[in-house]
């Protein structure tokens, strides 16, 4: 009876245990997928605001960083500054 119960128990937590790995996986994947945007965005961000590249080599970026969400200041930069 005891060598059950402790064998139902090791089941129950290796399920647990599985289950719990797999979740974290996921969240993990979504963090490092949003901390990528992040990344490009910044990088986008600055040649956009780069005066020193002539504005129609910037535009592609503008547009990749209108595509990938980004907006605010960038934006209003790149509105006023034609």
């Amino acid at each position: 009876m005891m060598e059950s119960v402790g064998i139902i128990c090791g089941v129950v937590l290796g399920l647990f245990g599985s289950v719990f790995s797999i979740v974290q996986f996921f969240f993990q994947r979504q963090r490092d997928k949003g901390q990528e945007i992040r990344d490009r965005l910044a990088f986008l961000m600055q040649v956009i605001i780069d005066k020193d590249i002539p504005r129609e080599s910037r535009q592609p970026f503008f547009d990749e960083y209108i595509a990938k969400g980004g907006n605010g200041t960038v934006v209003k930069f790149w509105l006023e500054n034609k």
